[in-house]
């Protein structure tokens, strides 16, 4: 295990999860948040990053994200923040911690469209969805420009390209928070109103690949424990419906409601899995929070609410 860490958007959703995870192994943990200034911006990163002492490794974890019809809307604007973001943490890196391995954190939005699961050889295949095109053209800077220095520095670099995560710490706006977390937000406060049915948007059997954030924390770190300068498909090959996630919300809350959904809303690609098994094979890995459990442990974790059933947050 390596025993230093520099965690880049270390108080975003993933990295405030991921600090505390690293901290309980005891690793030093060096910290590049929204203090530090806008890491789009022309020297910001180059002198977050030389402030730094020099550590093993880097987990870049920060983008410029948003959800549903509002990324839709901001496709040149989300390709050109975060295109010009990765490309200044790049430079940071070479310039300032060229001896630290760096893990950044992938979407699957940078895989074409398809209606199997999706395989590292089609990464960066073209054909995103029509609803995050810019964004995933900026993600692809990531995984491309590791590859690029990696080659021309000799600097060792993992992408990960990661589940649908929810849990703690998760940005509860409409526009920002990941489906899962945003489902549940929407559960718990149409609960409280007393409404006779729980709202999902888009098409129930719609299929996307779901994990609790400490599961999907633990597998970056098995997959940096085995794999380097590759782009690698970090998941548990485990589908789910949106359907069957709004049925494992109602449970956790005991509520007793039919799904509707209404007419015209957002529907992003039909069908979204990963194909994990170079991972999965190698490491062994597997999650250890069922979906429903997941829900449970958030809803104690960050809702206070009487009809919920659940504790006080903590």
């Amino acid at each position: 295990m390596f025993s230093t860490a520099l965690v880049v958007g270390s108080d975003g959703f993933l990295g405030r999860n991921l600090v505390t995870h690293l901290e309980a192994r005891n690793v030093a943990v060096f910290r590049i948040g929204r203090d530090k200034g806008d890491l789009s911006l022309p020297g910001v990163a180059e002198a977050a990053f030389a402030a730094v002492p020099k550590v093993e490794k880097i987990f870049h974890t920060v983008t410029r994200q948003r959800t549903g019809p509002s990324q839709f809307k901001l496709q040149a604007e989300l390709m050109r923040i975060n295109t010009l973001l990765h490309l200044n943490i790049l430079e940071a890196w070479q310039q300032s911690q060229p001896q630290a391995k760096m893990i950044s954190m992938g979407s699957s939005c940078t895989y074409p469209e398809s209606d199997s699961p999706l395989n590292e050889s089609m990464f960066g295949g073209g054909g995103a969805h029509p609803s995050v095109y810019g964004y995933a053209h900026g993600k692809l800077t990531i995984a491309t420009g590791s590859q690029a220095y990696g080659q021309q520095y000799g600097l060792k670099w993992l992408h990960c390209v990661l589940a649908t995560m929810f849990g703690p710490h998760d940005n509860k706006a409409e526009d920002r928070s990941h489906f899962m977390g945003a489902m549940i937000e929407r559960a718990v406060r149409e609960k409280a109103q007393n409404l006779p049915k729980f709202t999902v948007w888009g098409n129930h059997e719609t299929v996307r690949e779901v994990l609790y954030v400490d599961d999907q924390i633990e597998a970056i770190l098995a997959a940096d424990s085995a794999f380097e300068n590759q782009v690698l498909n970090v998941a548990a090959n485990t589908p789910v419906t949106v359907k069957q996630s709004a049925e494992a919300i109602l449970k956790a809350l005991a509520w007793d409601v039919p799904i509707s959904s209404p007419e015209g809303s957002f529907q992003g690609t039909h069908y979204k899995m990963l194909d994990s098994s170079s991972f999965l094979n190698t490491t062994g890995w597997t999650p250890k929070i069922p979906l429903i459990d997941g829900v449970k442990r958030l809803l104690t974790c960050e809702y206070a609410s009487a009809n919920t059933g659940h504790k006080m947050p903590l």
